[in-house]
Order: structure tokens, then C-alpha cells, then sequence
């Protein structure tokens, strides 16, 4: 379904859930997030051969090699900290590779609004989660993050497609609907359920105790989650779909 353009509507998000209790260890808050920005290079050189046009391609190969230039500086990050980046990114490997598997495009198009919607939350997300981080890493976690080549890109290709095909764009809105539901299964997995829940991690557990440990956790993700829905939503009006 086709909705209206919203233009004086932001996608970013209001900032008012403090996360900074919750920020991992710095290392491996950098080994997760460069491998997000590593994958999403990924996801989007194999892209390009799918791409419609000659124009496409070529601009979508320049917001690859940016969205590679965020998985350097990440990494960079790491070597300063004296951390071997590919051990820091290793943990998190298996985890992100099925979320990518259950948000795989069945067409270029399905491709892009992927990495145009889960890659915008999830990288506001991390700015977000960096809050916790000495300023100096804080500042280069956001100076990664800063560039919107992809997303300028993905906004103007997707709004042009979703007018001049309404049956694309019913069929993109379904898509972005759905993958609202795995992001956010890839956000609680950033966290730490034990401590959003204040419990040591080295206090022993029965399986009942550790559910009850997430569901206190979960309960306090709540407004997170409403406010990053929330987010989606205007993300999906940009481009014209309604979420």
C-alpha cells in the first residue's frame, strides 16, 4: 500500500530511552557493530550485478565502498585498543549471518529496502548504545557512522520505483512490515539480559530463574522497542510505503 510522502517527518529517533547502563565492553561493541557494517558491504556488492541499470550499479558500487570505509574505521578502532578485529568480530558472526539469512530479498529491490530500513535502525541503534563508551570512542563510533550515501541512494531509487509501480510497492511494504520483527530480535541479542536486569553474570541460575531473568530484561526494552517501531514507520512514509 502507497502512502503519502512525509516531508517534514525525521527517521532518527527521539533519543529519550537511556541506554548507557547497557553499553557492551567496548571491544565487543566494536566487534559486533564492524561486523554489521562488513556484512551490509557485503549484502550490497552482491547486489550489484542484479542492479536495473548501469546508473544504479555504478552508484551503488560508491555507496558500497562507503559502507566498507564504516567497516574500517570500526576496525581501525579495534587495532588501537590492541584487539585483532576479526577474533573481536568472530563471536558475533554466527548470530548476524541468521539475521541475514532471515531477511534475504527475493529481488534487488527486496535487497535494498532490506539494508535501507534494518541498517538505519540498527546504526542509530548502536549510536545510540555507544552512549556508555568513553567520549573519545563515543566520537569515532559516530564519526563511522555518519555517512548516508547508501541511504540517499536507497531513499531516491525506492521512491521512484513505489510510484511508477504500485504492485511493487504493496509488495515492498509487506516486506518492510516484516522485517521490523527480525531487527528487533537482533537488538535484544546486543544486549546483555543479564545486566538490564542487574544480576551478575557469574551468580548461577535454574533455567526458570534465567527465563524470568529475560523476561525482566524484555519488560524493560519496551519503550526501546516502541520507539524504534516508531522510527521504522517514518522511514517506510519517506519512501512512500506505509509501515
Amino acid at each position: 500500500m502507497v502512502a503519502p510522502r512525509t516531508e517534514e517527518k525525521t527517521s532518527r529517533n527521539t533519543q529519550a530511552i537511556n541506554l548507557k547502563p547497557y553499553t557492551p565492553e567496548p571491544k565487543a561493541f566494536l566487534g559486533q557493530l564492524a561486523y554489521l557494517q562488513l556484512s551490509n558491504f557485503e549484502i550490497i556488492t552482491a547486489a550489484l550485478k542484479y542492479s536495473p541499470n548501469t546508473q544504479y550499479k555504478a552508484e551503488l558500487s560508491e555507496a558500497a565502498a562507503r559502507s566498507f570505509d564504516k567497516y574500517r574505521q570500526l576496525s581501525k578502532k579495534l587495532v588501537e585498543l590492541g584487539a585483532d578485529p576479526a577474533e573481536q568480530m568472530n563471536p558475533f558472526k554466527e548470530r548476524i549471518a541468521i539475521f541475514h539469512s532471515n531477511t534475504s530479498g527475493l529481488d534487488w529491490y527486496e535487497v535494498v529496502i532490506k539494508v535501507y530500513l534494518t541498517s538505519g535502525l540498527l546504526d542509530d541503534f548502536y549510536a545510540r548504545l555507544a552512549g556508555g563508551l568513553s567520549e573519545e570512542l563515543q566520537s569515532e563510533v559516530q564519526r563511522a557512522l555518519r555517512d548516508t550515501a547508501f541511504e540517499k541512494f536507497a531513499k531516491r531509487v525506492l521512491t521512484e520505483a513505489v510510484q511508477s509501480d504500485p504492485v511493487l510497492g504493496s509488495r515492498l511494504a509487506l516486506w518492510g512490515r516484516r522485517l521490523m520483527g527480525d531487527v528487533l530480535l537482533e537488538l535484544r541479542a546486543a544486549f546483555d539480559n543479564r545486566k538490564l536486569a542487574h544480576i551478575p553474570k557469574t551468580k548461577l541460575l535454574s533455567v526458570e530463574e534465567e527465563n524470568q531473568v529475560n523476561l525482566e530484561a524484555y519488560s524493560k526494552l519496551e519503550p526501546l522497542i516502541s520507539e524504534l517501531t516508531g522510527a521504522h514507520s517514518l522511514r517506510m512514509e519517506e519512501i512512500g510505503l506505509a509501515a
